[in-house]
């Protein structure tokens, strides 16, 4: 069998038509899982869990316990783990059966920010997670990843040209020994100096509850629940620009570059549950 072509870096290529991630992950990748208590003997505690498979159990022998009073769950009640694709919970045959969202479950895959019940009435406990950071494959230029949150800088390249001309009209004036060329020309140095700066730190923050733009003039934070639509346009000519429409306010940004960009677009994808739509521009 013929191995697939490489994915080509071309405009076409960053728009997602799933909500599956395009690379696969490794079945021994460590995956963040966090569980919040949200009812039981320990409601509001958090436990954040770095290796799976865990399991879930009143049992001192499981990764999740529960409190010896929560008697609804078993000892060793059900399993989390992963694929490499996704993260599954599977009841281990508890007597009081486990509940996804409200349904009966033996296997289920899970969205992160799920909610799974151990036993009718028993302990209740939310599941959020994001995949490694290695596997992102802008993480070489110094994305950091922490608990579930992951941030791209976006910086723009011309913060070079807008630098340099910053220091060139602070310095003229110098050169010239001129205090007119200082008073005309020093101010535009300074403002453009900080620009560049400004330029310098434009990011997009990615998390299980909200994505967070910070800009040159601005700085967005939209909750995912309030996204409405998801539009890239293309360009024939320079990267695309993706914008994420919220009920009440929008986030522009621009990826340095083609792989980052689908990268960034798909878990985009993943976290809101919606495609990009398209719009061809020059």
């Amino acid at each position: 069998m013929a191995a697939s072509p490489p994915l080509p870096l071309r405009p076409q290529a960053m728009m997602p038509t799933t909500n599956e991630a395009a690379v696969h992950f490794p079945e021994n990748a460590a995956v963040t899982v966090t569980v919040l208590h949200l009812r039981g003997g320990l409601a509001g505690k958090q436990q954040v869990i770095r290796h799976l498979p865990a399991v879930i159990g009143r049992s001192h022998h499981c990764e999740v316990r529960l409190a010896p009073d929560d008697t609804a769950a078993s000892g060793h009640h059900a399993r989390l783990s992963s694929d490499g694709t996704a993260i599954w919970i599977e009841d281990l045959e508890s007597t009081n059966g486990t509940r996804l969202n409200g349904n009966y479950v033996s296997r289920a895959s899970l969205t992160s920010g799920d909610e799974i019940e151990l036993g009718y009435g028993g302990p209740q406990l939310r599941i959020t997670f994001d995949w490694p950071t290695a596997q992102w494959i802008g993480n070489a230029r110094s994305e950091t990843y922490f608990l579930g949150t992951c941030e791209f800088p976006l910086r723009s390249p011309w913060r070079f040209p807008v630098y340099g001309l910053g220091l060139l009209l602070l310095l003229l004036p110098l050169w010239l020994g001129s205090l007119v060329a200082a008073v005309l020309l020093m101010p535009p140095g300074i403002l453009a100096l900080l620009l560049a700066w400004s330029m310098a730190r434009v990011n997009l923050t990615i998390t299980p509850f909200h994505v967070e733009y910070q800009g040159v003039w601005q700085q967005v934070t939209l909750p995912w629940p309030e996204v409405t639509a998801l539009r890239v346009n293309l360009r024939r000519c320079g990267h695309p620009t993706y914008i994420i429409i919220g009920q009440n306010q929008r986030i522009h940004f621009r990826p340095p570059d083609d792989t980052s960009g689908i990268e960034l677009a798909q878990l985009v994808v993943r976290r809101t549950g919606r495609q990009w739509e398209t719009k061809a521009s020059q």
